[in-house]
């Protein structure tokens, strides 16, 4: 399936190596008011407030507006985070943890919140604090003005977090020549001639088939994706795999666990991205790869999406996940997520490992059987 995304919000990489989080904010602009915005990570919060927010899954988004116009504004808070904390919420939840008495604990997070209220010709700076997102983090800032309204869109990487994403030099993956940009008719013939699965972690048997195709500037997916709720993934350690199969043994939710590497053009996954449900036992994981062609200069990522529903043994990694075998009902899926974002300008299909049933089905790396309209 080939998705083509509309344009969105830009993504701000991370800076690491200063917990001043100012210098990395990202600054919009509409007419006379100006937004600068960013994200903190755990370590920025933990310096910043002295208490360890992100422990309770918290997380303060640092705001500044600049009003120059003869009107006021009034902040949505609900634009940043429909589910944000107050800070006497937050006072109470911290009230035997640190210094101070429950009423300095309020004290400090009103004095640190930001004005709601912008009025004109001001400035105003502080802090939403929002749910944690760990890696990546979406957001909106909206302002109502008197029969205005003005929206901005921001999608931030955090830093500290360390995904199989940030490993690859994209810049790199191709020289400048290898790029052949291509029209719908060529792209279709291309999409075609594509190998029909990913190869598992042997690098030489068929695993899952390859059955997605994003077109567009890779930050400006990735930003999409993050609206929806899909978290990159980290990188495959010893500390992450023991939270995974935590997660597993216990129930417990880890939203950003690590995916198995699977292999097209060479070379593993270039990115890594999954929506959990309770567990990692069932999760909807996407992996990408950028292709070394273009659509009329867009970038084209070639992608494997499946949805795990539990876990179960295996012969070739002793553990694995059991996939759901209508792997058409994950593609469905993506697709109505970047629909919802209202950032899909077009589908279209194309052929590609071939027909399957229930009768007949195809099997991936590990054994499981998957059926398709191919």
């Amino acid at each position: 399936m080939l998705l083509l995304p509309l344009a969105g919000c830009a993504v701000a990489p991370p800076q690491a190596g200063s917990l001043d989080y100012r210098t990395r904010a990202e600054t919009q602009s509409d007419r006379g008011v100006r937004v600068s915005a960013v994200a903190l990570s755990p370590a920025e919060t933990q310096s910043g407030f002295t208490l360890p927010l992100a422990k309770k899954g918290i997380q303060p988004v640092w705001l500044e507006i600049e009003n120059r116009e003869d009107k006021g504004f009034y902040l949505n808070l609900l634009s940043v985070d429909p589910n944000y904390f107050s800070p006497s919420e937050l006072a109470w939840m911290f009230r035997n943890e640190g210094e101070g008495s429950l009423d300095d604990k309020i004290d400090m997070f009103l004095d640190k919140h930001v004005a709601v209220i912008v009025p004109p010709r001001s400035t105003v700076s502080g802090y939403v604090y929002t749910n944690l997102d760990p890696g990546a983090k979406a957001f909106g800032v909206e302002l109502f003005g008197k029969k205005d309204v003005r929206s901005f869109g921001f999608m931030q990487e955090v830093p500290g977090f360390e995904s199989d994403y940030h490993r690859v030099d994209f810049h790199g993956l191709y020289r400048p020549d290898e790029f052949r940009d291509l029209n719908l008719d060529g792209l279709r013939r291309y999409l075609e001639q594509l190998p029909c699965c990913v190869l598992g972690g042997d690098q030489k048997t068929p695993g899952d088939p390859v059955n997605l195709v994003i077109v567009g500037d890779g930050n400006l997916v990735l930003a999409t994706l993050v609206r929806q709720g899909w978290d990159l993934t980290e990188t495959t350690r010893g500390d992450t795999v023991w939270r995974t199969i935590g997660s597993s043994l216990f129930g417990t939710r880890y939203r950003t666990s690590p995916v198995s590497p699977l292999y097209l053009f060479g070379r593993p996954q270039d990115a890594a991205l999954q929506k959990t449900r309770g567990t990692v036992d069932e999760r909807n994981h996407l992996r990408l790869w950028l292709a070394p062609v273009t659509l009329e200069g867009r970038h084209l990522w070639v992608g494997q999406i499946s949805r795990d529903i539990g876990v179960r043994f295996s012969s070739k990694t002793f553990v694995t996940h059991k996939i759901d075998p209508i792997v058409d009902e994950a593609r469905l899926y993506i697709s109505l997520d970047i629909a919802a974002a209202q950032s899909l300008r077009a589908v279209g299909y194309v052929k590609g490992v071939g027909y399957s049933d229930r009768q007949s089905p195809r099997y991936n790396y590990t054994g499981d059987p998957f059926y398709t309209d191919g």
